[in-house]
């Protein structure tokens, strides 16, 4: 129904984002991922994803229309809803989940949070024939399909944090803390609760 949302960012939080299109606030979801790299004030347009139950509409965003692409194909796992794949993007860069689930890693897949062995083989089983389009070699020089190597300069967090009303002085500090209590490697949002938890 709806294919993107093109306006300025008005609010971001950690997983979602209030776009203003034309006077209008559109409430959306995204990753994790997707947040650290919107800013405030600033034109975008987002792909979407309009998810209808019998109790809720969520529309959901992405950074990407890869992700985006990957979103609707998790959707096809049994056992996976909406909530379930946007914390599963969150948790790893599209694509580096896509090679996870080509190459059947389920090592790589369980570091995911919420992500249990039986998910993982679920995961690989249901999708590894039905992602090879979605697999970009060489992109692991972008920010979402690499972001191990931003995060480690704290960059996204910090910016998160600045967005969510920390001055850059204590972004940088909590950040920081953040990165040396929990490592790199950790998920974005829990480094992010470490860092506004840092920050009160």
């Amino acid at each position: 129904m709806y294919e993107y949302l093109h306006g300025r960012i008005d609010e971001v939080g950690a997983a979602w984002v209030i776009l203003d299109v034309g006077g209008v606030g559109w409430h959306v979801a995204v990753s994790s991922r997707c947040a650290a790299g919107l800013e405030i004030g600033r034109e975008h347009r987002l792909p979407v994803h309009l998810s209808v139950s019998e109790t809720t509409q969520v529309l959901y965003g992405f950074e990407s229309l890869t992700e985006r692409a990957l979103f609707r194909r998790l959707l096809q796992v049994n056992g996976i809803g909406p909530s379930s794949a946007l914390g599963l993007l969150s948790s790893l860069p599209p694509n580096e989940m896509v090679r996870a689930i080509l190459d059947g890693d389920t090592k790589r897949l369980t570091a995911m949070k919420g992500v249990g062995k039986k998910t993982a083989e679920r995961l690989i089983v249901e999708l590894r024939d039905h992602l090879e389009d979605l697999y970009q070699p060489g992109a692991a020089s972008s920010l979402l399909a690499a972001p191990r190597a931003a995060l480690q300069t704290t960059t996204d967090l910090e910016r998160v944090l600045v967005q969510l009303g920390a001055s850059t002085t204590v972004a940088e500090t909590s950040a920081r803390a953040a990165f040396a209590e929990l490592g790199a490697d950790a998920d974005f949002q829990e480094l992010l609760r470490f860092a506004l938890g840092s920050n009160s």
